[in-house]
């Protein structure tokens, strides 16, 4: 009885609403909350470009992209949480939740992994270089080919996942709250690009440290009255429990399981390496700190709050579910998709205390924001280094220092100007772009992780195999990613219904609740003709999302290393003195130790030379060498012959 009365008090509101009617608007208190957030995240661009008026030093692009690399742990460790913290997430994961089960919440102890694995083996490797552009690298391994074909890949990606991020929650506000889709998409893009433009990588990580603690307070707020009004958070978890929504582990190795225990750990974390080992709008936030020490205390910190956050969205997705599963606004026809569901509910249950939506339309914002800002400074960044610093380098007519810093801000401005104008094209692309940005960095991140794991574990792979191992990666991830997401049905949503409305009396004319049956109808219908229809396609697109960016990884790796043997058949294998020893990870010597002592010498070329030296001072190299530079040589072909 008490479930029944807890449902039929959440449901009553929906239920009395007619097909139309929004469940709850904006007053006063909310639009200043909403505006004063923007505002706020204006200002800080505006303080620290006013800082260095004052301070009389010209920004140069160092400062602008890499905020002299003086930034403190903290702000940094909340940018890096907030980098990838999107309307996405937001918005995506409590659906997750409300759709199938708790599983994906085991991808979140993933990052354990993923932060362990950055922080020792990439995260040194890449700030001992002191890179500006993560592509830079690219070209002092292979060449200026691999590197433009990466930077542009890459630019491609931030473009469109960012043009989404920004179109998303304004779609999602447009229909919930009322709020003009183009008003929405204009303020926030011009705010960000603001921002971002004016104040550099110190006014991203700083307002990324503003927005999330915005974005928690909403979220916290929503589990907090969601599951007072429902009796409590242990009312929500037996809901959900007998709504099959807790479930953690699924044992099945099929691949194409969409959420097995297997998928989750070792896929997802494939899928965070393309983020925290190849995307500049990370490695940049690394190499903002000089001390390589200070970078691994940045990330670590990071860890748990993006741990706490994963666990608070996917809280919010239960009191979501145990919210609406006896009245889905979805089949009632209120909501245009599921993934309105989280603004949904916070018109229905946050007005009671004017303030609390619009803190909640601030949260979702922030979220976009954070994400589009450090995209934004991480695009102009690869922009100037590895497109137009070329330009001039081929020129031979390069801009001053004080100069470049001027166009990195005209860069932001540019950069912005263009996710505007994609988040008003994603208005025709339909309602698979949200899925497909979800498995967008699996796709296009693992082509790039798989030519960064080439370059840095793999010396004898030449820049012929690396870029086809990247343009092969990228076609067959996008034909599997872009294939999965458009031909197959999305999933049917078990254990939802509108029981609890056919109790309630609707005082709505017939003609529009004829329209709420038949459009509960008719959803079942194509739910069910879409899933019969699934089965002709080929097996491959029912691979599941999460194993993109090892799907994507491995072909870039297998058709290098297979170009390479091919092509150096003419050429050659590289040799040590054709591979700076800087470029290859140590750890190469230690876990490679079976590969040809030809390659096996670019990586102990240092500690030979310290090994020579002492086995010079204490005459252990009288044996009548040459010269210093072959007594080294046969000296390390010694020592690896053991």
């Amino acid at each position: 009885m008490t479930v029944l009365n807890s449902s039929y008090a959440s449901c009553r509101k929906v239920c009395e609403l007619c097909p139309g009617e929004q469940i709850g608007s904006f007053v006063a208190v909310d639009y200043v909350l909403f505006a004063a957030v923007l505002v706020i995240s204006a200002l800080i661009g505006v303080y620290y470009m006013v800082k260095e008026y004052l301070a009389a030093k010209a920004a140069t692009s160092e400062d602008v992209l890499m905020g002299g690399r003086d930034i403190g742990i903290f702000p940094i460790a909340m940018s890096l949480m907030a980098s990838f913290m999107s309307a996405i997430t937001v918005l995506g994961t409590p659906t997750e939740m409300y759709n199938n089960n708790t599983s994906y919440w085991i991808a979140g102890l993933s990052m354990i992994i993923t932060v362990i694995v950055t922080n020792h083996v990439f995260l040194p490797f890449f700030h001992d270089l002191s890179l500006t552009s993560a592509y830079e690298y690219l070209e002092r391994r292979f060449n200026r080919a691999v590197r433009v074909c990466a930077s542009i890949i890459f630019m491609l990606n931030m473009l469109l996942y960012m043009g989404v991020v920004l179109y998303a929650p304004s779609l999602a506000l447009n229909q919930v709250t009322g709020l003009k889709l183009e008003l929405s998409i204009v303020c926030i893009g011009l705010v960000c690009t603001f921002y971002t433009a004016l104040g550099g990588l110190r006014a991203v990580v700083w307002t990324d440290t503003f927005q999330t603690f915005v974005v928690m307070a909403g979220l916290i707020a929503i589990i907090v009255v969601g599951s007072r009004d429902l009796g409590g958070f242990g009312e929500v978890w037996d809901i959900a429990n007998k709504g099959g929504r807790i479930q953690f582990i699924d044992w099945d190795p099929n691949p194409t399981t969409r959420h097995s225990i297997w998928a989750l750990i070792i896929g997802s974390f494939f899928g965070q390496l393309t983020i925290y080992a190849a995307n500049q709008t990370m490695i940049q936030r690394y190499l903002a700190i000089k001390e390589i020490q200070n970078s691994q205390k940045a990330l670590y910190l990071s860890l748990p709050l993006t741990l706490i956050l994963s666990t608070v969205v996917c809280l919010v997705g239960l009191v979501i579910y145990a919210t609406y599963h006896d009245c889905d606004p979805y089949l009632l026809d209120m909501v245009h998709a599921r993934d309105q569901l989280l603004p949904f509910l916070v018109m229905d249950k946050l007005t009671f205390l004017p303030g609390l939506p619009g803190l909640f339309v601030a949260c979702l914002f922030s979220a976009s924001l954070s994400s589009i800002s450090s995209g934004l400074n991480a695009l102009a960044i690869v922009i100037l280094e590895d497109i137009l610093k070329l330009w001039w380098d081929y020129r031979g007519n390069a801009p001053s220092p004080l100069w470049q810093g001027r166009i990195a801000k005209l860069l932001g401005l540019f950069a912005g100007g263009l996710v505007i104008g994609i988040a008003f094209l994603s208005q025709f692309l339909g309602q698979t772009v949200l899925q497909i940005m979800l498995s967008i960095f699996g796709m296009v991140g693992g082509p790039l992780l798989g030519l960064f794991i080439s370059g840095i574990f793999f010396p004898f792979i030449n820049s012929t195999g690396a870029l086809c191992g990247l343009i092969t990666s990228a076609v067959m991830a996008f034909w599997v990613g872009v294939g999965g997401t458009v031909l197959l049905p999305v999933p049917e949503v078990m254990h939802v219904s509108t029981e609890m409305c056919s109790i309630i009396q609707r005082n709505c004319s017939s003609s529009s609740n004829s329209t709420i049956s038949s459009t509960i109808s008719s959803t079942i219908a194509a739910t069910t003709q879409a899933t019969l229809s699934s089965e002709d396609n080929l097996w491959i697109y029912h691979l599941s999302y999460l194993w993109y960016g090892l799907f994507a990884t491995l072909i870039s790796l297998i058709v290098g290393i297979l170009v390479t043997f091919i092509t150096s058949c003419c050429l050659g294998f590289n040799e040590p003195e054709d591979v700076d020893a800087n470029l290859i990870h140590r750890l190469v010597d230690r876990v490679c130790c079976f590969l040809p002592v030809t390659c096996q010498r670019v990586h102990r070329m240092e500690k030979y030379k310290d090994d020579f030296e002492l086995a010079t001072v204490n005459g252990a190299m009288n044996h009548g060498f040459e010269s210093s530079e072959t007594k080294m040589d046969d000296f390390g072909e010694k020592k690896l012959g053991g």
